[in-house]
């Protein structure tokens, strides 16, 4: 799996490793690869913008998320204009989506595994 044309990575330090964030997605969960090798990452990816939060972002905002989304949902980042990331480990298959942080389960587009959520949010067609 590369990251390459996620922007402004943000490197973790060998010692400040990160714990699997999911661990019942496994090690080979796209996000899992990336936050054991990045804190974060921000910025333009074709059309749109991309912000995947760090591990401690996702954390904090993790008692907001169990209040308004299922529990198999979560959330890992935006576009930095009002539209949040995240996916669904529903039966073990993940789909990653697109959402308006204050109307969720009213706004969601599936947007299909990782090489189609990072090819529709390069389009900005994740909406």
């Amino acid at each position: 799996m590369t990251f390459d044309m996620l922007p402004n990575k943000v490197n973790r330090e060998p010692s400040l490793m990160a714990a699997t964030l999911w661990p019942e997605c496994g090690s080979s969960f796209e996000l899992n690869i990336f936050y054991e090798r990045y804190e974060s990452c921000g910025g333009e990816v074709g059309e749109s913008f991309i912000f995947l939060w760090s591990a401690q972002e996702i954390a904090e905002y993790e008692s907001l998320r169990a209040e308004l989304y299922p529990a198999t949902w979560k959330i890992f980042g935006g576009d930095g204009g009002g539209t949040y990331f995240g996916f669904s480990n529903d039966k073990n298959k993940r789909h990653f989506f697109s959402c308006d942080p204050i109307d969720p389960k009213g706004s969601v587009t599936w947007l299909g595994e990782w090489p189609e959520f990072i090819q529709r949010v390069s389009k900005a067609k994740y909406v």
